[in-house]
């Protein structure tokens, strides 16, 4: 599951309108709505923005968010 699908779904759990969670997060509300759609790419620093106006730790949306595709390493 990709990181802006991981937070929309804690959004969704969670009650949590994207209109506050992007003011929250100091991201304009149609950009934001981009990135929780997937229609545009999801930054290092929004991603931080978003753990942030969420009060969450930045591990919080890991799920196998780093981990590496080369196998034989």
């Amino acid at each position: 599951m990709k990181v802006h699908e991981r937070i929309r779904r804690y959004l969704e759990s969670n009650g949590l309108k994207m209109n506050y969670v992007a003011d929250k997060s100091s991201i304009e509300l149609k950009r934001f709505y981009r990135i929780i759609n997937g229609d545009s790419i999801l930054s290092a620093d929004e991603y931080e923005q978003i753990c942030i106006g969420l009060n969450v730790e930045l591990n919080f949306f890991k799920d196998n968010f780093l981990v590496s595709k080369n196998k034989t390493a």
